[in-house]
This record gives structure tokens, sequence and C-alpha cells, in this order.
């Protein structure tokens, strides 16, 4: 990387910060009750010209927990018929983010920043 372009890194761009874009499904908007459906990340790269890439995806279906609530019209919305079903190949919520975990550390590690930013996507109609 040039002088001029060393500016152009995420280290820089984001304040020593890893910049980690996520996106869930739920099954309903309480965190104590709802089941995780659903998790993805995605993190990104910067190119020589400072314009923002996704570098790696990684997505999760997720058992419900024990006990959790399943709102019908959250499941009608986000389109998962049955989140039992052996089909989805869901794992844990604590093996799904240990995955992930995996992932942000080894790539936030290999960009130099000391954390990671994480930013969740929202669709507005």
């Amino acid at each position: 990387m040039t002088i001029e372009n060393e500016a152009l890194t995420l280290k820089k761009r984001f304040r020593g910060y890893f910049p980690v874009v996520v996106d869930v499904e739920t099954a309903g908007f309480n965190a104590q009750t709802d089941a995780l459906l659903e998790i993805c990340t995605v993190t990104l790269k910067m190119d020589e010209d400072g314009v923002l890439h996704p570098a790696s995806t990684i997505h999760f279906h997720v058992e419900p927990f024990e006990g959790a609530n399943l709102e019908k019209e959250a499941l009608e919305f986000n389109g998962i018929r049955d989140p039992y079903s052996p089909l989805r190949g869901a794992v844990s919520e604590q093996e799904a983010l240990k995955e992930i975990y995996k992932l942000i550390r080894k790539e936030q590690k290999a960009a130099d920043c000391s954390r990671a930013l994480w930013c969740h996507t929202q669709h507005s109609t």
C-alpha cells in the first residue's frame, strides 16, 4: 500500500473499529422471550480507492430456545414456516455466535482493528 493509500484502511476509516453488518430474523420483538431464528453477518473490506465491499458472509439458521415464544405474525412476516423443521439445518444460538465471533476476531486481527463496530440492517417502508 502506498503512502497515499495508507489512510484508506479499515483501521483508519473507522478509527480502529472493524465494521460488521448483522441481520437477524426473530419470532417477535422481545429478546427475553422471542426466539432468534436466523443470523447473518457480513464483514467488509476496502479496495485501493477506499470503496467498501463485502469480504466474508456467515449465516446460520438458529434453533429456538426451550420455551421460546413464536409469534405467528413474525413467522408469517419472515417466511419461516416451521422453526423446528430439521430441513432448516439449525444450530444452537451458542454455536452460531461462537462461529461468528471466531470469524470476526480473525478478520479484525488481520485488519489491525481493536474492536468490532456492529451495524444492524434495517428495512423501512
